[in-house]
């Protein structure tokens, strides 16, 4: 009765801080700012992938549906043209396999195009157990670098993306695979990734062969660690908001700040991600919109589950290295909203800009 009780005063507060909360002034955003900002911008939530186009105000909802027994997951190239699906073998439910491949980027991807013949490429690796994973391709296309898998005992790994080929893969004994970041590219095809409290960097000049530690976190981590397209700056969650650091560690600087509840794991700002050109931040947070996560431990011992897992709204700021305060309206930080609405914009995963 105490859980059913929770999770309607959970949904309850959501629905109150959404519909009562639209301070235009806070919330919204002239057209303009939104319109200044580079490229495209894809998320997934609910189990859709989705995209904002800046520039032309292009919004499509379900340009893929995720999930289910073929979609894991989703990437889009660098030259915002393709998209890279991850997908079942033939939706078989093998486990011990998964199947990458490449097609031209249209705004409605059903299960069957991805066997109609005109993949760009279709290959699939075979890893014990892999069961769902995520793929990120790298900017020349040639590459494919994997997530690492705990229930797997998978590690970090590059595959070729036109044969399948594995490439190199990267582990560190005693640092569980939860533990383990997500790989991300910069656009001179190197890779960075975190293992522990340690981030890693590996090169083509030398086919990926090596990956020397280039950061240590130190005592306090990070987590959702990312780079700039550039390969000059880090940001990483760490006490629940952003942080900001050259390619060496220096500078490191708190770049967000909101009002956080202590018993809350998730909340604060996650998903971090540069644009294209490097000047913004897009990552999402909680702040102002109410109770935007939806699994998370009570004080009593009592858990509370929702519809669309852990969650937050899609919040830019600009990476100049400004300390962020979310709950100032005159912060600078800008909200984008659903069209025609005053909602802002609900990301479970999957943040990308191109």
């Amino acid at each position: 009765m105490k859980k059913l009780f929770l999770y309607t005063f959970v949904v309850l507060m959501a629905v109150f801080f959404n519909t009562c909360g639209k301070d235009d002034s806070f919330f919204g955003n002239e057209d303009k700012a939104i319109k200044n900002l580079p490229g495209t911008l894809y998320w997934s939530f609910a189990g859709d992938a989705n995209y904002y186009n800046f520039a032309s105000g292009k919004y499509v909802k379900g340009m893929i549906t995720l999930g289910g027994f073929l979609f894991d997951d989703f990437d889009i190239t660098w030259d915002n043209n393709k998209t890279l699906l991850t997908l079942d073998v033939k939706g078989t439910y093998n486990f011990d396999e998964r199947r990458f491949v490449l097609r031209k980027k249209t705004d409605r991807i059903f299960k069957s195009d991805a066997d109609d013949g005109n993949n760009l490429f279709d290959i699939v690796y075979e890893w014990g157990k892999i069961g769902i994973t995520s793929a990120h391709i790298s900017p020349d296309e040639k590459y494919l670098a994997l997530e690492a898998q705990h229930f797997a005992d998978m590690p970090i790994t590059i595959l070729n993306a036109k044969t399948g080929e594995l490439i190199s893969n990267w582990m560190v004994s005693g640092v569980s695979f939860l533990n383990y970041g997500a790989p991300v590219w910069t656009a001179d095809n190197t890779l960075y990734f975190r293992i522990g409290s340690n981030i890693y960097k590996s090169s083509p000049a030398n086919g990926y062969k090596s990956a020397p530690r280039v950061l240590a976190l130190g005592d306090e981590g990070g987590s959702y660690v990312t780079v700039n397209p550039q390969g000059t700056k880090f940001v990483f969650r760490r006490n629940k908001h952003l942080w900001m650091c050259n390619i060496d560690g220096s500078e490191l600087q708190q770049i967000t700040t909101s009002e956080t509840m202590d018993f809350i794991s998730y909340d604060g700002e996650n998903r971090p991600t540069f644009s294209p050109d490097g000047k913004y931040i897009a990552f999402t947070g909680s702040t102002r919109r109410g109770a935007a996560w939806s699994d998370h431990d009570y004080p009593d011992g009592s858990w509370v589950a929702g519809t669309g897992g852990s969650y937050g709204y899609i919040i830019i700021i600009p990476a100049d290295g400004k300390l962020y305060d979310l709950n100032d309206k005159k912060s600078g930080a800008i909200w984008p909203q659903e069209p025609d609405s005053s909602y802002g914009i609900a990301c479970s995963g999957n943040l990308i800009w191109r």
